[in-house]
């Protein structure tokens, strides 16, 4: 299973064909979403497009360690906010404490940047410290119009489909 963590970024639009096109692919996707993501989209989109309920909040079941340790948690849109959080341990929603339980259980995480230019070279040193830890890869983000811009999602299908089989490999 796929925890796809859809973060408050105009891509989070995208993230609905690309659970559609994870499950196209036979993979089960669960998704958590943060609030300003919630304020893009209605999780009800994204309850239609993995076929399951939606984790919006921290309700005392304990969802950050439930969904854990499952074969890839991908972060796509990935947001300065949250790339940044991760990259300090910060744990004060559900997405970032999710990623930090997670990266205890040492489930591999994706993250996929998408924001201004400007915001993405500004925390280049989060970035470069996550992968110098090797807690996390990223997928570069396509470059265009001043902005790091979604990558195509058959990309992004392609580099989590090869992630969980190298996993499973091990």
């Amino acid at each position: 299973m796929i925890i796809l963590c859809v973060t408050g970024s105009i891509a989070a639009t995208e993230s609905i064909k690309l659970a559609r096109e994870l499950r196209r692919n036979g993979v089960e996707v669960k998704c958590f979403m943060s609030d300003s993501a919630c304020e893009i989209i209605h999780p009800n989109a994204m309850e239609f497009a993995t076929g399951q309920e939606v984790v919006t909040k921290l309700t005392g079941k304990i969802e950050h360690v439930k969904y854990s340790q499952e074969d890839l948690i991908l972060v796509a849109p990935a947001t300065a906010n949250t790339i940044s959080k991760f990259a300090y341990k910060i744990a004060d929603n559900p997405i970032s404490t999710l990623l930090i339980t997670a990266q205890g259980h040492n489930t591999p995480i994706i993250f996929v940047p998408s924001m201004h230019d400007s915001m993405y070279r500004a925390i280049k040193e989060n970035i470069d410290k996550i992968k110098n830890e090797g807690s996390a890869s990223f997928i570069k983000p396509r470059m265009d119009e001043g902005k790091a811009k979604f990558p195509s999602k058959e990309d992004i299908v392609l580099e989590s489909l090869r992630t969980i089989n190298l996993n499973k490999a091990d």
